[in-house]
């Protein structure tokens, strides 16, 4: 039985000899990519840069996943004492080996290869009491997510420092660090209870937050469109004036019958009438001018969420004007 054992063993590790140093042509890989990363990680585990290695060959499965890829990383992270994630992997090409007999020998492979890394295995459990879990609760390790099934729970990971946090809405994150070391370690971090922010500082956030629907430049539009209908009403008024003083005046000096008094009289209509024409212009003038301000202050003046901008330039060219943008 021992014997068989041994056998079995041997053939394993022959084929991930075989796999690692099969012939290019052999594991050729379609992507010009993934197989130039597998040909550095080659090179570079067998230079002892197993670090370099390891991410060489992450690229090569990146750009196209192939299971002889799969078995080089998890050699190459076994020699870079990153334990844990050798384990997954091997466990990974195990799974994708298991009902293809072709690959049995592979298979063999990341079997023993897994079982023996176990008893290498550091864990880490991260202990999250009831009294901590406040809603929309989020727990990271070393910037990733840990799911909630995983909390209270011995999980495997690599040796080195980690940095353990959580963090929920209206709460003052909270964060520590842990070292394990490579191998057959353990350790358990307790989550403290956060500290809830002050309510001012919430109202304040908020505050800032807020979306005030009538701004300053928008209640100075709607002051501006006010002045412009009223100058508008007074350039009616004048010109309605000076249309009457100039109907007066013909009636005063008809062409076909004009007396010396009556030319003096009209005269005096007509410089009166066109005393009027002037303020309706003026008055039109001001009106155009105060509606135009007033449009681009509201646009201007919109609610402005955070990172949104809105900016004013000239246009010049086939139409000439002015452009008004907005960018989030």
């Amino acid at each position: 039985m021992t014997h068989q054992m041994l056998k079995i063993s041997r053939l394993s590790q022959l084929a991930l000899v075989l796999c690692i140093a099969m012939p290019d042509a052999a594991r050729a890989q379609a992507s010009p990519l993934a197989e130039k990363l597998f040909r550095d990680g080659k090179r570079l585990m067998k230079d002892g840069r197993f670090a370099e290695a390891c991410s060489a060959f992450e690229g090569s499965e990146r750009a196209e996943h192939n299971i002889a890829t799969t078995l080089s990383l998890a050699d190459c992270k076994d020699k870079n004492h990153q334990y844990a994630s050798a384990w997954a992997l091997f466990l990974q090409a195990d799974s994708q080996t298991r009902s293809d007999p072709s690959k049995a020998m592979l298979n063999a492979t990341a079997k023993s290869r897994a079982r023996a890394l176990e008893r290498r295995l550091s864990f880490l459990t991260i202990v999250v009491p009831e009294k901590v879990r406040i809603p929309e609760l989020v727990v990271t390790c070393d910037g990733a997510p840990v799911d909630p099934s995983a909390w209270n729970r011995s999980i495997p990971v690599d040796g080195g420092p980690h940095v353990i946090s959580d963090e929920a809405p209206g709460y003052e994150a909270w964060s520590t660090t842990v070292t394990l070391e490579p191998s057959g370690d353990r350790l358990s971090v307790e989550l403290s209870s956060l500290k809830k922010l002050p309510a001012r500082f919430d109202e304040r956030r908020h505050e800032d937050h807020k979306v005030q629907p009538l701004t300053t430049k928008r209640q100075v539009a709607i002051a501006a469109a006010a002045a412009g209908l009223a100058a508008a009403g007074i350039g009616i008024y004048f010109g309605l004036d000076e249309r009457s003083l100039r109907g007066q005046a013909l009636a005063t000096c008809p062409p076909s019958d004009c007396s010396s008094s009556a030319a003096v009289d009209a005269q005096a209509k007509n410089d009166r009438a066109r005393g009027r024409a002037l303020y309706a212009n003026i008055g039109f003038g001001i009106a155009s001018a105060a509606i135009v301000t007033s449009g681009v202050l509201w646009l201007l003046g919109a609610p402005v969420s955070q990172g949104t901008t809105i900016a004013m330039a000239p246009q010049l060219g086939h139409i000439t004007g002015l452009m008004i943008m907005r960018r989030f």
